[in-house]
């Protein structure tokens, strides 16, 4: 404030003294103008004053000798003399503007540029008592060679009163600005000797300040409030700033990257949880303003909700949704399982279904593609119920029980993919080293789902051309069942997870092979339902070979949930 009023007070002293230094100027090139007007006219009175009756002659003027252009005219403009030039080369006069004034007036006056000299030229022009015109002429030059004369004078008072100016505007500007500087503003009911046109701005000072006082007040309670809210949260609360550092965090946050408080204030949050899920968070709060992300750590998940706070900066919050996900995990898997449980013998029934009503049966195979539909939605409905029952398999229920045949169980299972294993180049085929039906007890329909499952793998899994064989034995106290296939192979690094629920063998090798996973899972529960093992050998390129083996009519299940 204090300069720009300085410069202010200047900038006005200076400009009205350039003012009157300019009116000046134009007052004085007026005045020689007109003195050097004035001047021309007394020159040709003096020459006038040389014949009594008011004329000139051509040879009087060639004795004269004057440093001003003199011309003689005849009353009809033509040039008579002219003591700069030939005369009787010059044009005809009689339209300029000092002749034409001079006919009218007795006398004329004119300022323009001469096409003779090629200068700017004052002239004078009267009519003489014979008629002619006599004109004297003088170059600007001169009026403004009596200008120069002042130039330097005025030069230097300028610079005199410029320099005074800004001494003047100093000495102003500081004791206008003292009373001002003197105040105080944290405190204004503490100021004297303050201007009297400052006292309501003063006093309006002091109702801000003690509004602002009040609303520090409560603005420090809100904030201890906050705090004690944030602190004693389950949830981990983060503020970051608008480069990601962070600005705070109460105490589950701290807990929850297990540093000190000081390690963790104005880290980068990318330095603090690595990884390009986070980073799509974060790009995802900045570009839509809010995003969420799921992340774990080892058998814990917790979710991340991010939000932007306008442009202050975001706000992030870390909760413990391990119960949650689990649950809505196993829910999606189960859903999705039975999807795909369902979804081969619904396609077979459909297909059959589509082929009879398109006319393209004939009349003699009819009975054979009801009989095929009949298989199939007999098998759907069956499978619905062992899903169901699955589900309840740590609940194990003695009602469930039958007695059954293995080799029935095998024989079915087999005959409900030849068709598929066909379609895709693949022997499928059922060795019987069993003597009798091979009764055990427990629920067919799960084991033929065991059976479905293993060699239904070993056909998805397999090459043109290849074998899936289900080879039935026994021991003195065991069935034995054997299923090997010449397919692709299962990694020995993933041998221990397969069997659980919802895993599935490198899915970078088997984009193109449907499934959920759930297989091996009913694989291994059903097996253990029915108290028996299962063990897999396996070698990449060369195939897989699953060994099952079952009691012979064992009065009493082991209770599979002791083993799962």
């Amino acid at each position: 404030m204090k300069q720009k009023l300085f410069r202010s007070l200047l900038l006005l002293t200076m400009g009205s003294v350039l003012l009157v230094v300019a009116l000046f100027a134009w007052l004085s090139v007026h005045y020689i103008t007109n003195d050097s007007y004035q001047s021309l006219k007394r020159e040709a009175a003096l020459l006038l004053e040389t014949d009594e009756d008011g004329r000139i002659t051509v040879k009087q003027l060639h004795r004269v000798q004057l440093a001003d252009r003199v011309t003689l005219l005849d009353p009809n403009g033509r040039v008579l003399f002219d003591n700069y030039t030939n005369g009787e080369a010059l044009d005809n006069h009689l339209q300029r503007e000092e002749v034409q004034q001079a006919l009218v007036q007795g006398e004329g006056f004119a300022s323009r540029k001469s096409d003779t000299l090629g200068k700017d030229i004052l002239y004078y022009a009267v009519v003489l008592a014979d008629g002619n015109i006599l004109r004297l002429a003088r170059t600007n030059a001169a009026v403004f060679q009596q200008a120069h004369l002042f130039a330097g004078y005025i030069a230097v008072v300028l610079l005199l009163i410029l320099g005074g100016a800004f001494i003047a505007a100093r000495s102003i500007t500081r004791r206008a600005l003292q009373p001002l500087e003197r105040l105080d503003l944290e405190q204004p009911d503490a100021n004297k000797d303050v201007y009297p046109e400052l006292e309501p701005i003063v006093e309006r000072f002091a109702q801000q300040q003690a509004a602002l006082n009040r609303e520090m007040r409560r603005y420090k309670s809100k904030k201890q409030e906050l705090k004690a809210v944030t602190n004693n949260m389950d949830e981990g609360m983060l503020f970051l700033d608008t480069q990601w550092n962070v600005a705070s965090l109460n105490k589950s946050a701290i807990k929850f990257f297990g540093k000190d408080k000081e390690e963790l204030l104005h880290k980068n949050i990318l330095e603090l949880m690595e990884g390009e899920d986070i980073r799509r968070l974060l790009q995802q709060m900045e570009l839509v303003g809010k995003g969420r992300l799921i992340i774990n750590r080892g058998n814990t998940y917790y979710q991340c909700n991010g939000s932007r706070i306008a442009d202050k900066g975001f706000v992030l919050l870390i909760m413990d949704v391990t119960e949650r996900t689990a649950s809505e995990k196993l829910r999606r898997e189960f859903s999705a399982n039975v999807s795909h449980e369902l979804k081969t013998p619904l396609q077979s029934v459909l297909g059959y279904s589509e082929i009879m009503l398109s006319g393209l049966v004939k009349p003699e195979d009819g009975p054979r593609f009801l009989q095929k539909i009949y298989d199939e939605a007999r098998n759907l409905l069956r499978l619905i119920d062992d899903i169901m029952k699955l589900s309840k398999l740590d609940e194990l229920n003695h009602d469930m029980l039958e007695e059954f045949s293995l080799v029935e169980v095998a024989q079915s299972a087999v005959r409900r993919l030849q068709d598929k294993a066909r379609s895709v180049k693949v022997e499928l085929v059922l060795e019987n080293n069993i003597a009798g039906a091979a009764s055990i007890l427990g629920i067919a329909s799960l084991m033929e789902e065991i059976f479905f499952n293993l060699l239904d793998n070993g056909i998805k899994y397999n090459r043109e051309g290849g074998r899936v064989n289900l080879s039935l034995s026994e021991t003195e106290n065991k069935y034995v069942a054997k299923i090997t296939d010449t397919g692709m192979g299962i990694a020995a690094a993933e041998l221990p997870h397969i069997f659980e629920r919802f895993y599935r063998v490198d899915r970078s090798r088997h984009k193109a092979i449907e499934g959920t996973g759930l297989g091996l899972s009913i694989v291994k529960h059903g097996v253990l339902f029915h108290g028996g093992t299962v063990r897999v050998n396996s070698t990449v390129g060369q195939g897989t070979e699953f060994i099952l083996k079952f009691p012979k009519m064992r009065a009493c299940i082991q209770d599979s949930s002791q083993d799962m």
